[in-house]
């Protein structure tokens, strides 16, 4: 990463941080709910067999909704959990037990590993945090580059993975800082609309926009 880019990247996570900051609690949680009901419209949300999917920290598009969605209806569903600085998925439940970590996030604390297989393909769909996104589906997380590693590697066993942002309106910039390694996102939902990034797995029908 170059000293330039990397200097960028601060400044927008500054800006960025500030921006959800100054949501307040009701109206964070209104436009919450307007997210997920566009991404349970989505078809290839509705055909997937695997959600890989965060709990949310506060300032974020709150993530409980599709939890709960995707368990009632048969989805098999898995959380992140950072291990050093490995990225690993476990299956959850109605059960599953919760740890916070450093950063605040609530991780299960034990699970089935998520494990990509050929005979499995083009039936994950992994909904990925972040702090900032442009329209060309350039994503800015906090820093760790656990997400960018653990795409990287999925897309290389499953060229069908794809990958969808929740976000708010007010994380989308112009332009994402971005380095070679940092993995873009093949669809961003908001509160106000449905982005598919063009020639990317995920790109939404008209009536699911």
């Amino acid at each position: 990463m170059t000293s330039s880019i990397a200097a960028a990247k601060e400044r927008l996570r500054s800006v960025a941080r500030e921006r959800l900051a100054s949501v307040p609690p009701a109206e964070r949680e209104s436009k919450s709910a307007l997210v997920a009901e566009r991404v349970v419209r989505l078809d290839v949300v509705r055909r997937a067999e695997r959600l890989l999917l965060h709990r949310a920290l506060p300032s974020e598009v709150t993530t409980e909704e599709l939890l709960a969605a995707a368990l009632a209806r048969g989805q098999r569903v898995f959380a992140p959990r950072v291990d050093g600085s490995r990225l690993t998925f476990l299956e959850i439940c109605l059960a599953t037990r919760w740890r916070r970590s450093a950063l605040g996030v609530l991780e299960p604390q034990a699970g089935k590993a998520f494990a990509l297989a050929a005979r499995e393909r083009f039936k994950t769909v992994v909904l990925t945090p972040g702090l900032a996104f442009d329209e060309k589906g350039g994503r800015l997380g906090r820093g760790g580059g656990h997400y960018d590693r653990f795409l990287h590697e999925a897309r290389r066993e499953d060229g069908g993975l794809v990958a969808i942002a929740m976000a708010f309106e007010l994380q989308m910039v112009a332009d994402v800082p971005r380095d070679a390694h940092d993995e873009l996102v093949d669809c961003i939902v908001t509160e106000a609309r449905v982005i598919g990034i063009a020639g990317r797995r995920g790109e939404p029908s008209p009536s699911e926009k």
